[in-house]
């Protein structure tokens, strides 16, 4: 998805139950990206179905502005949570396939792609909500491509699967209207960075900071990133940020001390050893979903990183 030049105004509209969490990190990068750049280069403002205080998950509630009043955006994100697939409200359909037809960026936060879905939003490209919801999601609207993903962005649709992945998310946004540098910098902000633990790898958010230092290897992490279910060879990789793969190697080697295949390989595992805790899908399914041949070569991988086989961990969980 790539937004026009000034693209920069947000609708977060609000479904009763939404997660204040994804809404909150979602906000505040656009604040924390206007104190970079100096300047109120994005605006935002919470939409409801009427004017009228909409309750939060937690039970806090915000303001928000009904429909009829609400300002031209250049981007809306549907912001769901707990009760999102019980949500009907005919004039919120009407008015999302109206901004659609206009042919405005409208996605989903968490629960909230019940409700894109439900009008229409998501029947020509790929989608995902939060790992609980997978399976009602699934069956409710069997014709969608749903993936198990954190984040999809897909031409001028985008979900994510709420909680801080809303702030991958919007990086990504940032990203599209300033530059590295200035992503890297809000990230850093949120020690959004870091290896969050043996099971999980460096997203989005890393390759960005990485972007700050090295753009060749920034732009490779994210391709890895994007391309876990269907990896990319290492030559063609470099190819495309502009190195050779020996460059690329001598990369991977002075910043994460590895090389560039048993990275990819390590992002895949960490992706699959999620997926093992969060999702009830078989061990062949998440191989498929990470990359893997099958549910022996998955299992063959993932014993020598973790010391144990998928299943071994599924049971332990």
């Amino acid at each position: 998805m790539r937004l026009q030049t000034g693209s920069s105004s947000f609708c977060f509209y609000l479904v009763p139950g939404f997660s204040l969490v994804a809404l909150s990190c979602a906000i505040d990068v656009l604040r924390a990206a206007n104190v970079e750049v100096d300047k109120k280069a994005f605006q935002w403002c919470l939409g409801g179905s009427s004017s009228t205080n909409v309750v939060s998950s937690s039970g806090l509630s915000l303001a928000a502005t009904a429909l009829t009043d609400l300002p031209d955006c250049d981007v809306i994100a549907i912001c769901g949570g707990d009760w999102s697939h019980l949500f009907q409200c005919r004039k919120t359909d009407i008015w999302l396939r109206q901004q659609a037809s206009r042919g405005k960026v409208i996605g989903s936060f968490s629960d909230g792609a019940y409700v894109a879905a439900k009008a229409g939003l998501f029947d020509n490209c790929r989608s995902t909500i939060h790992w609980k919801c997978q399976s009602a999601y699934r069956e409710r609207f069997p014709a969608l491509d749903v993936r198990i993903s954190i984040l999809e962005i897909d031409g001028n649709r985008f979900s994510c699967a709420g909680g801080t992945s809303s702030l991958d998310l919007m990086l990504n946004f940032v990203l599209q209207t300033t530059n590295p540098q200035v992503v890297g910098k809000i990230a850093d902000n949120y020690f959004h960075d870091v290896i969050r633990g043996d099971d999980q790898v460096q997203h989005i958010t890393s390759a960005l900071r990485f972007a700050a230092r090295n753009k060749p290897l920034g732009e490779a992490l994210m391709i890895m990133e994007n391309n876990l279910e269907h990896p990319i060879l290492i030559g063609d990789i470099a190819q495309e940020v502009g190195v050779t793969r020996r460059q690329l190697n001598r990369l991977f080697k002075r910043y994460l001390r590895t090389s560039p295949v048993h990275h990819y390989r390590d992002m895949r595992l960490a992706r699959a050893s999620a997926m093992l805790k969060q999702t009830g899908l078989s061990v062949g399914e998440i191989a498929l979903g990470c990359g893997f041949q099958s549910a022996s070569h998955l299992s063959r991988h993932f014993k020598e990183t973790y010391g144990h086989t998928p299943s071994q961990q599924r049971r332990v969980a």
